[in-house]
C-alpha cells in the first residue's frame, strides 16, 4: 500500500474493507484495518457518505485501484483522522483526474487539507498518463475555493450543478 508523508499528516488509501467498517460505523474493525482513530460520531466525512458504497464495490470488482479512489488523512503525532481527499477514478483519456477533499468537523482552517491536496497533487503527477488534476468547489464553499487556489491551481471554467449551484472548475497542468 502507498503511503505519503507530509510534516504532519500520513495519507493512505482506504482499502473496500476499511469503507466497509466505516459506512457501517464499526469502530473496532475500522481502527484495526486503518491504525487511526476517527472522531465521534463515526461517520464519513463531509459530502463523501453517497460515494462510498459505489466507490466500495468498484474496489472489490477491480485490482489495484485503490489509489485512485479515497484516501484517509491522518495526523502523524496521534494517529487521529481529519479528513479525506480522493480521486474521481485513474486518469482519463486526455491524462485528466479529479481530485475532491473534505475535513471533518473541527479539523477545517489548520492547513490539513492544503497539505494533503498539495502532496496527493504532487503524486497524481508522479503517476504515468496524468497530465492535468482537477477539482470542482462551489462558489459558496470558501475553504475549498481558498485550497484549490493554495495548491496552485486555477479556475477554468463554472457549471451549474441543480443540488449545489454553482460550481467552479479548477485547474493545474503538470509542468
Amino acid at each position: 500500500m502507498t503511503t505519503i508523508h507530509t510534516d504532519r499528516l500520513e495519507i493512505f488509501p482506504l482499502s473496500a474493507d476499511a469503507i466497509d467498517a466505516l459506512l457501517q460505523a464499526d469502530d473496532r474493525r475500522l481502527r484495526s484495518l486503518t491504525g487511526a482513530a476517527f472522531p465521534p460520531p463515526l461517520a464519513p466525512p463531509p459530502y463523501m457518505a453517497d460515494s462510498l458504497p459505489v466507490v466500495r464495490d468498484r474496489l472489490r470488482s477491480t485490482d489495484r485501484q485503490e489509489e485512485w479512489w479515497n484516501w484517509l488523512i491522518v495526523r502523524q503525532d496521534n494517529r487521529e483522522v481529519v479528513g479525506s481527499v480522493a480521486f474521481g477514478g485513474r486518469p482519463d483519456a486526455g491524462g485528466a483526474v479529479l481530485i475532491g477533499y473534505a475535513m471533518y468537523p473541527g479539523r477545517e482552517g489548520m492547513g490539513y487539507a492544503t497539505e494533503a491536496v498539495r502532496a496527493m497533487v504532487d503524486w497524481a503527477f508522479a503517476q504515468p498518463g496524468v497530465k492535468v488534476v482537477r477539482a470542482l468547489a462551489p462558489v459558496w464553499n470558501t475553504p475549498a475555493v481558498h485550497v484549490a487556489e493554495k495548491v496552485g491551481m486555477r479556475p477554468v471554467t463554472s457549471d451549474e450543478d441543480d443540488e449545489i449551484g454553482e460550481v467552479l472548475v479548477y485547474e493545474m497542468a503538470r509542468t
